[in-house]
């Protein structure tokens, strides 16, 4: 009886010693990364604006703060900064000045969530089709 007595004492006192130098570390930090609830940008061409999906599918009305819009033209694309959902006056100009298909970038999009925090969206590419006034008389189908 002794015997055993005698290991619980001895066992107590290892973890009680254990006890009390882990007391004497410094906790571990544990950094938790905030999952963001926007997921990307999609242009809608029938309004001229850039609207904000979440990570579910589904279209949220957050406010874009900043972006590039880039338009490819012959050899070059133009940037043109934006700052709001909108398309800008001379961005829409632009855009209806153009006599043939082309691509459209959107690029440094920056949204703002619902907690006012900034966040980066992916870029986003798109083809832009003129209306048909401003399409080249004979290049067009008859």
């Amino acid at each position: 009886m002794m015997k055993h007595f005698s290991k619980i004492v001895f066992l107590t006192f290892i973890f009680a010693g254990k006890a009390l130098l882990a007391q004497d570390e410094e906790p571990q930090t544990i950094r938790v990364k905030k999952e963001s609830n926007l997921f990307k940008a999609a242009f809608d061409n029938t309004e001229l604006r850039l609207m904000v999906i979440d990570r579910f599918g589904n279209a949220k009305e957050n406010k874009i703060v900043s972006y590039t819009l880039w338009i490819k033209g012959k050899g070059d694309a133009k940037p043109l900064n934006g700052y709001s959902n909108s398309l800008s006056g001379e961005m829409i100009n632009t855009l209806k000045k153009q006599t043939k298909a082309t691509k459209i970038f959107f690029t440094e999009i920056t949204a703002q969530e619902d907690d006012g925090h900034l966040t980066k969206l992916p870029n986003v590419v798109e083809a832009w089709f003129p209306e048909c006034n401003n399409c080249e008389k004979d290049k067009r189908r008859k």
